[in-house]
C-alpha cells in the first residue's frame, strides 16, 4: 500500500506541476499573440504603398481605361491598371464630392467594404494568404475625390466589377 500512496501523491504533484506550466504556456501563447497583432498592424501600416508608387516600382506599364457616363458618354475618370492595382482619378474639370451619394454608402460602404470583408474571412479561415486581402483608400482635397485606390482586387470578374460600379457611382453622383 506504500507504493500505492506514493504513486497517488507522485501522480497529484505532477498534476499540479502539468497545469501550472500549461498555465504558463497559455499565458505566453496570449502574449505572442498580442506581439504578432502589433508587428502586423505596423507592418501592414508602413508597407502600405499607393498603387502608382507599385507600378513605378514593378516597371509594369499600366493598363489606362476610360470611365465614361453612362447618358451622353462624358468622360469623368481615368483607371491605370496593373495586375494587382487599380488607381482611379476623376479627369480634370470633374469634380466628385465625397459625401455625395451614393459614393460612401454604395461603393466604399458597401462594394468595397465589402470585398474587404469577404477576404478578411477568408484570412481567418487559411483560405487566402494574410497581406493579399484587398484593400482601398480614397485621396481627398477639400472634400473632393482625387484618387481611389484599390490593390489586391485579385481576380478579373472582380476588377470589372469595380470599374462598372465606380462608373455607374460617378453617373450618379454627376447627376445631383
Amino acid at each position: 500500500m506504500a507504493s500505492s500512496e506514493t504513486d497517488v501523491r507522485k501522480a497529484a504533484e505532477l498534476k499540479l506541476w502539468l497545469e501550472g506550466r500549461i498555465a504558463q504556456l497559455r499565458e505566453e501563447i496570449e502574449r505572442l499573440s498580442e506581439t504578432l497583432s502589433y508587428v502586423d498592424t505596423n507592418l501592414r501600416a508602413s508597407t502600405f504603398k499607393q498603387a502608382i508608387e507599385m507600378m513605378a516600382e514593378t516597371k509594369e506599364a499600366p493598363e489606362v481605361r476610360d470611365l465614361k457616363r453612362d447618358k451622353g458618354g462624358q468622360l469623368m475618370a481615368k483607371a491605370s491598371i496593373t495586375s494587382d492595382a487599380v488607381a482611379i482619378e476623376p479627369s480634370n474639370g470633374v469634380e466628385l464630392k465625397s459625401d455625395t451619394p451614393p459614393f460612401k454608402t454604395f461603393l466604399v460602404g458597401k462594394i468595397l467594404q465589402g470585398m474587404k470583408t469577404k477576404d478578411e474571412e477568408l484570412v481567418r479561415a487559411g483560405k487566402l494568404a494574410k497581406g493579399t486581402e484587398l484593400r482601398f483608400d480614397v485621396e481627398e482635397a477639400n472634400g473632393s475625390i482625387g484618387k481611389l485606390i484599390v490593390e489586391n482586387y485579385r481576380e478579373k470578374t472582380r476588377l470589372n466589377e469595380i470599374l462598372s460600379t465606380v462608373s455607374w457611382t460617378f453617373s450618379r453622383m454627376l447627376e445631383k
